[in-house]
């Protein structure tokens, strides 16, 4: 499967959702099917036709794969008892992302979402902030993740903020970001990431703006996550406007944008690999390694060899 497909049936679409999932040693419950269901309206009926009666799909305690096995299905059992002590982390220090300067928005993304979490794994967010205010927001946000000692440097990973994505709020758009001729590794990142505190119509609005593309995956299911999600209290409210008053000037943003750039720049430069790095005025992403081409000739090999 080279082109992006234009339509499935009800079998090709719960295969490929669930060859997806499987990528990453996720299976999925009857709901999560449907939820995250790819390309086509989700027919209830015939979906439970299909998992009843498909020799190629396993069910275990109501979590379906393909792969099925006892090690695959114990290896997830692990990742959730884990997965839970990790969101547990989160609410733990929603508190402080809420106070922090100039940040619109901050949602959990990539693993942890789906529940993929192994030993050692840490917490990567997607973190929005006020236009013009990236950096010195970039710089407050690593401040306080730091001195309360969550923030993922060098060694110390396990269950730490990996600050990795960093997006201006005037910059919504992620459409430019993808792979073509299609990318379903960044549809389902979008798809899954769990807004977790801020303010929910910042996420909302970046459905909104991405949906003219993550509507060609699943025209049916938007995503509208907000299960994690906590609004800031009056108190943290004043306390950020307090230190926004503070920070709101023009040449903090300037010597921040100045310094980081630089010094980003400079890392870049080093690195073998410059596929997961990004960085820009209104954007910085930094990660090791691009895994999406990756996921993605995995996936179409996957659900070529089932269709």
């Amino acid at each position: 499967m080279d082109d992006f497909p234009s339509s499935m049936s009800t079998k090709q679409a719960v295969i490929a959702t669930l060859a997806y999932f499987d990528i990453f040693g996720i299976p999925l419950t009857r709901d999560e099917i449907s939820e995250h269901l790819f390309i086509m309206p989700p027919d209830e009926r015939q979906i439970d036709i299909y998992l009843k009666e498909s020799p190629l799909i396993t069910v275990h305690d109501g979590f379906y794969s393909l792969q099925g096995d006892e090690k695959f299905f114990l290896n997830f059992y692990d990742k959730i008892t884990r997965s839970k002590k990790y969101w547990k982390r989160v609410k733990k220090f929603q508190w402080l992302f809420s106070i922090c300067p100039f940040v619109e928005l901050v949602c959990v993304c990539n693993s942890l979402p789906i529940n993929d979490t192994n030993y050692n794994s840490d917490i990567d967010l997607f973190i929005v902030t006020k236009k013009g205010k990236l950096f010195i927001a970039r710089a407050f946000f690593t401040f306080l993740t730091h001195i309360f000692r969550v923030r993922r440097h060098g060694a110390k990973i396990e269950k730490r903020f990996c600050l990795s994505f960093y997006i201006c709020e005037s910059n919504l758009n992620l459409e430019n970001l993808t792979l073509k001729p299609f990318d379903i590794y960044l549809a389902y990142w979008l798809k899954t990431m769990q807004p977790i505190s801020g303010d929910f119509e910042i996420y909302e609005e970046l459905i909104n703006i991405n949906s003219n593309w993550i509507k060609k995956y699943f025209p049916h299911n938007l995503p509208k996550n907000k299960r994690y999600f906590r609004p800031r209290t009056e108190k943290q409210i004043k306390w950020k406007e307090k230190i926004e008053k503070f920070l709101n000037k023009e040449k903090y943003e300037k010597k921040m944008m100045a310094w980081q750039l630089s010094r980003a720049k400079q890392k870049s430069d080093n690195l073998t690999n410059k596929s997961g790095t990004i960085i820009q005025e209104n954007i910085l992403k930094f990660h090791n390694k691009d895994i999406r081409e990756e996921v993605k000739n995995t996936w179409k090999k996957r659900i070529t060899e089932f269709f």
